[in-house]
């Protein structure tokens, strides 16, 4: 069954949230998301006024077991919803998967994040039910989100996070370490269509030395998929497990 979404009917010059454009699959996800979307136009019509994206309105999601919180220091900066994959490696059969890494696109979620929480935590859910669009700057459907960061790993364990695409706010090139993490809650979807090994841990961390720009910390939060299987038994000696989640930059 083929949900039919025009983007006329959706009045994005009176709310200022992602809105799908086009004929996407009807999924239980795409249709909590839609009907969060409405109630928020019809919110906006009756108000009449425009939402902003002040970011001091944002709330960062807090895990079952927290994270370290962001110092009062810094201030947060850009928020993103991530889509990509998650890089393993298997040594034999009997061995555990190892994580090599992750390669993804970013989209520029902070105007969601501002205004819409309930809307920003259905982001990564509706992200990975979806593929990435096959043109490396078009928008993530369907969101309609703007493609604002490249994520990759500059070695097996350096998260390089670069705010190089035309879209991109300027924040330079962010190199991060670990510094902490934390299970994904229970609820979290396990992977694409809901099948899968589980959500990857919510991370805490901090910019290197060498990172270009302002940017002090990021936190990966709201995680859908991303988890391998718990071992290498019937796997290829180097794999990939679809993933989506929230980041948070802090400056």
């Amino acid at each position: 069954m083929k949900y039919l979404i025009p983007l006329a009917c959706l009045a994005t010059s009176i709310l200022a949230a992602p809105t799908p454009a086009g004929t996407y699959e009807w999924t239980p996800t795409l249709a909590g998301y839609m009907d969060v979307v409405f109630r928020y136009i019809q919110e906006a019509k009756a108000s009449g006024t425009a939402p902003t994206c002040d970011l001091s309105n944002a709330v960062l999601p807090v895990a079952p077991i927290a994270l370290p919180t962001p110092g009062s220091n810094l201030t947060l900066e850009h928020v993103a919803v991530g889509r990509g994959v998650q890089n393993y490696t298997c040594a034999n059969d009997t061995a555990t998967p190892a994580a090599v890494g992750a390669v993804a696109r970013f989209y520029n979620a902070s105007c969601v994040a501002s205004n819409y929480p309930d809307l920003l935590t259905l982001l990564p859910n509706l992200a990975l039910q979806y593929p990435l669009p096959s043109s490396a700057d078009a928008p993530l459907e369907p969101s309609g989100l703007t493609l604002s960061t490249h994520h990759f790993f500059s070695n097996t364990t350096t998260p390089v996070f670069a705010f190089d695409a035309p879209t991109s706010p300027e924040l330079g090139t962010v190199i991060a370490q670990k510094i902490n993490q934390t299970n994904a809650p229970v609820n979290a979807i396990a992977g694409v269509n809901g099948t899968g090994n589980g959500a990857v841990p919510w991370l805490y961390l901090t910019s290197r030395s060498d990172t270009v720009g302002d940017i002090k910390a990021v936190y990966r939060v709201a995680t859908a998929g991303g988890n391998p299987p718990a071992t290498c038994s019937g796997q290829p000696a180097a794999f990939s497990v679809q993933y989506s989640a929230l980041y948070w930059f802090y400056k």
